[in-house]
């Protein structure tokens, strides 16, 4: 019990992150030690358990299944999105390029801390890097699909995809939603209490979460270093789209990174340096107090 208080906050943490489309939640659970725990324990979620519960009781069913930790982890991630959502859309709108900052120095620090456990042993760690980096550069810099439409399978289908890239560190589940244009649909289903569509979402959600977790625990048995090197590249390839400064070229519709000066002059708005100099070092140490967290979080469990 005295870990989930600390469980819940890196709920809240990733859901701040994954409210802002380009930035994944699975990336604070890297970096704050709770990663493959996560995938671990969505990945135990079987009919199994059931037979266990049948068994054992409750109280087994609910330790045999890490439901504690779920169950924190999840009333994080909703506490955030409630206390969260309206600042992240006024920063996002008012101060875009100082939050842009923050969070590419908080993604920037946060490469080595994925690799600290891997080291480079063998030959194929560092050279996984590179797929990793080109695969999420090139998913950032591609425009939009358009609407798809607004059948309930469509936010099936849509919430299936958002939630595997939402797990991976570097991908955002949210602008995956962008890039296939139900993002703004989602959120108008919420607004609208359109329940069968929002139901339908949700159902996509768990159905690709469950299926891609076992998938993805596989992996990490089988090729643990490589599949972290490939992670920590999807990080380096996702700062094309947290850069600061974006321009969207008028023939496609994408934005693309740009340097300030650059943005100052194609859109006539200040480029806003010294802020985002300044709200850079600040996502760096964010990152460097989350992974402190989790080094005093390890050094408690061993003592204890």
């Amino acid at each position: 019990m005295t870990r989930l208080p600390g469980i819940y906050a890196r709920g809240m943490a990733m859901g701040a992150a994954d409210l802002v489309p380009g930035v994944s939640g699975g990336t604070i659970a890297f970096i704050t030690g709770i990663y493959e725990e996560l995938v671990e324990t969505l990945a135990g979620i079987r009919p199994s358990l059931l037979g266990i519960w049948w068994r054992e009781g409750t109280a087994a069913f609910w330790r045999a299944g890490n439901f504690g930790f779920l169950l924190a982890l999840f009333a994080g991630l909703v506490t955030s999105v409630v206390l969260f959502a309206g600042l992240l859309s006024w920063l996002l709108q008012h101060y875009p390029i100082p939050l842009w900052a923050f969070f590419s120095g908080l993604i920037a620090a946060s490469i080595p801390l994925v690799l600290r456990p891997v080291g480079w042993r063998r030959p194929v760690v560092p050279l996984m890097l590179i797929p990793g980096v080109a695969l999420a550069a090139w998913i950032s810099l591609q425009p939009g699909l358009g609407e798809l439409g607004n059948a309930p399978w469509i936010f099936f289908a849509s919430g299936a995809l958002a939630i595997c890239a939402m797990i991976l560190p570097g991908i955002s589940g949210s602008f995956i939603l962008v890039l296939l244009g139900m993002y703004a649909a989602v959120l108008a289903a919420l607004e609208a209490g359109d329940w069968l569509r929002v139901g339908a979402f949700v159902t996509g959600i768990i159905c690709g979460l469950l299926a891609f977790v076992q998938l993805l625990r596989w992996l990490l048995h089988r090729w643990h270093d490589a599949v972290l090197a490939l992670m920590a590249g999807f990080m380096g390839g996702a700062l094309v789209k947290v850069w600061p400064w974006q321009w969207a070229a008028p023939e496609t519709a994408a934005e693309r990174p740009v340097l300030p000066a650059t943005y100052a002059q194609l859109t006539g708005e200040p480029a806003l340096l010294v802020p985002a100099l300044a709200a850079l070092p600040l996502g760096v140490m964010a990152a460097w107090l989350l992974s402190r967290a989790e080094t005093v979080h390890n050094n408690r469990g061993a003592k204890g």
